[in-house]
């Protein structure tokens, strides 16, 4: 019997975690709130600058968040781990976008989107995987689990 009532209060504990951490990306994603975009580029295979800025700018706007320079003014940080390199002869990019509350601790994390450059996306392998991210990632799991 106390072994039932242990695992009970653990399960208990686990579920309202859970729920906590739910309520905290609800109000950490909100429309609105100020987002600071890090961008963790690959040493060995970067992406380029002027592609960082893209990511930003992009991210930012799919969540109508509005986009600040420093960490300590943002409500939450979207954290995107960036990588390009060339796959047979053609530029790959991959992108996999996390949320993370003031403390660092981590919200919600998305699976790695991929995208090649092919010449039906005009050969930018950055902007297709940012649709995909912002599709796939934020429409069907990251703002679905915000309740927005």
């Amino acid at each position: 019997m106390k072994a039932l009532k242990s695992i009970l209060a653990v399960a208990l504990g686990l579920i309202c975690t859970g729920a906590l951490a739910q309520t905290t990306l609800k109000e950490a994603v909100a429309p609105g709130n100020k987002v600071y975009v890090q961008i963790v580029n690959d040493d060995d295979h970067p992406i380029p600058q002027d592609e960082i800025e893209d990511v930003t700018r992009e991210l930012a706007a799919a969540g109508a968040w509005v986009c600040v320079s420093e960490a300590s003014e943002a409500d939450f940080t979207l954290r995107v781990e960036a990588k390009k390199k060339m796959v047979f002869n053609s530029p790959r990019t991959w992108l996999t976008p996390s949320v993370l509350d003031k403390e660092g601790n981590e919200l919600w994390e998305s699976k790695t989107y991929k995208a090649d450059a092919t010449m039906f996306n005009g050969f930018r392998s950055t902007s297709t995987c940012i649709s995909t991210v912002i599709e796939k990632g934020f429409q069907k799991d990251l703002f679905k689990k915000a309740g927005r």
